[in-house]
């Protein structure tokens, strides 16, 4: 074998010199293939829209990860502006997110919706700083979230407007009606539970502390049934009314209720009882009529 030239000698050793430095740039080589695979395979499971845009809201790169979530398809988009595209006011939300995120070099979220093929999809995004000038959005359709939230916000709604309707009704269910400048009437008509009972008792004693009548009557002729809860409600407004300064007359008490009455035990000392309501305004007159002489005298 004839004796190699310097030249030939020199390059020999030169490539002996870089031949780790080209296995380290195989090695390398490989490792970011393996990795552009993997990330490949993770965005072929994604479901996420991923965009890549500079600060001036210019689409760089579209992942093909969900292109059915797009405002429009990926080739009317890269390359052009968000203002180019869509409405000027979305636009103008997006840019201002775009820019919050590279002023702080930091995440940026927000929830948004679009209209995509006819129907208003709703979004929530991610955006994160690639570099001085570029962001990354990561966008989740959150569309069912946001009928979920919507339907239980007007299932609130529609409960407050039952409740308000609750109330209106229980309070025209339970009206105090002035007779003179001294007497009101309270008629009770239908099923007197433990809430229409309290009901009861808040109207009446807010009513004879603003009007400073001096005789309430309460009549129940149209209750429909009298059990124990009821007898110690009524009992218990009577004698509240007593409190406050004021006479209670017990009125419409029909026989069937008079007989509950009794066999339940309750104590109507001190409540004045009579047959109806023309007889309790009579008494009521009456009374406060004596009570008037015996002062002038």
């Amino acid at each position: 074998m004839a004796d190699e030239s310097p030249e030939l000698t020199r390059l020999r050793a030169r490539v002996a010199e870089l031949e780790p430095a080209l296995d380290r740039c195989r090695a390398e080589l490989d490792t970011l293939r393996t990795a552009e695979a993997e990330l490949r395979a993770m965005f072929r499971g994604m479901t996420d829209l991923v965009l890549v845009m500079d600060r001036d809201g210019r689409y760089l790169r579209i992942a093909e990860t969900a292109p059915g979530l797009l405002y429009r398809p990926p080739a009317d988009l890269v390359g052009k502006r968000m203002h180019e595209v869509m409405p000027a006011v979305a636009a103008d939300f997006f840019l201002q997110k775009i820019h919050e995120a590279l002023a702080s070099q930091s995440l940026v979220s927000m929830d948004y919706s679009l209209p995509v093929d006819d129907r208003e999809l709703w979004f929530s995004a991610n955006i994160s700083p690639m570099s001085a000038d570029t962001v990354i959005l990561v966008c989740r359709d959150v569309t069912e979230r946001k009928q979920h939230e919507q339907v239980l916000v007007d299932s609130l709604a529609q409960q407050e407007r039952l409740r308000a309707q609750e109330v209106a009704l229980m309070q025209l269910s339970t009206p105090l009606i002035p007779i003179s400048a001294d007497i009101v009437v309270m008629p009770l008509v239908g099923q007197l539970d433990t809430t229409r009972a309290r009901q009861v008792m808040e109207t009446l004693l807010e009513g004879i502390e603003r009007t400073r009548v001096r005789v309430a009557i309460l009549d129940i002729t149209g209750v429909a049934n009298v059990d124990a809860a009821v007898a110690d409600a009524l009992i218990q407004a009577a004698r509240a009314v007593k409190l406050l300064g004021a006479r209670a007359v017990l009125t419409g008490i029909r026989p069937e209720v008079a007989d509950a009455l009794v066999s339940l035990g309750a104590d109507l000392s001190g409540i004045t009882t009579c047959g109806t309501l023309q007889d309790a305004i009579r008494d009521a007159q009456a009374q406060l009529h004596k009570q008037t002489e015996k002062r002038r005298r």
